[in-house]
Parts: C-alpha cells; structure tokens; sequence
C-alpha cells in the first residue's frame, strides 16, 4: 500500500534570525512562503492560482511584502490552504511584519 506524504511545513520562527540587530519578520514571511511551496513542488502561478491571487501577489508576497491587516485576514486563508499550513502561524507572520512596518 503506498500512501502519499505532504512535506511538513517549517517551523514558523525558523524564518526569522533572533541574531540580527532588527528583527525582519516581513523578510520571515516571505522566507517562509517561498520554502513551503518549494517543498509542496508548486510553481508560483500555482500557488497563486490555489490560493486566489494574481501571479503579481504572489511574487510580491516571495519578495518581502507583507498584506495589511485586518484587510489581509482572507487572503491569508487562502495562502495557508495553499501552503497546507497554519493559518494562526501564517497569520502571526504578517501580523508582526505588519506591525513592524507601521512603527518605522
């Protein structure tokens, strides 16, 4: 009997280097969208098409952008689905890149 085995996800603060002067968590996010779907094997148009996203979200999501919250709730669900993830991890991500963002 064969059974299929989806990659297991990073760990969510594996992304983000606690050595560094400042913490880069819109850098984590990104880090941790791209390394999860290069596990699961998908290509970015995929990904983009799973989750409900233009191709142009997506490569900027991998870039270091970071959505807005609270607007971004949504489009976060379909990223975690996507990246068969946890959402409250993925959330956690965006929520401290976004945070961050306001106070520089």
């Amino acid at each position: 009997m064969s059974t299929t085995r989806t990659p297991q996800a990073p760990d969510i603060l594996s992304v983000i280097d606690f050595e560094a002067p400042q913490l880069d968590w819109g850098g984590g996010l990104s880090r941790y969208i791209r390394q999860r779907r290069q596990q699961l094997g998908l290509t970015q148009q995929r990904a983009a098409e799973l989750a409900g996203l233009e191709l142009s979200e997506w490569i900027a999501l991998e870039c270091g952008w970071a959505p807005e919250m609270p607007e971004a709730m949504n489009m976060l669900m379909g990223i975690a689905g996507t990246l068969e993830t946890s959402w409250a991890d993925l959330s956690f991500l965006a929520l401290m890149a976004d945070v961050r963002m306001l106070r520089q």
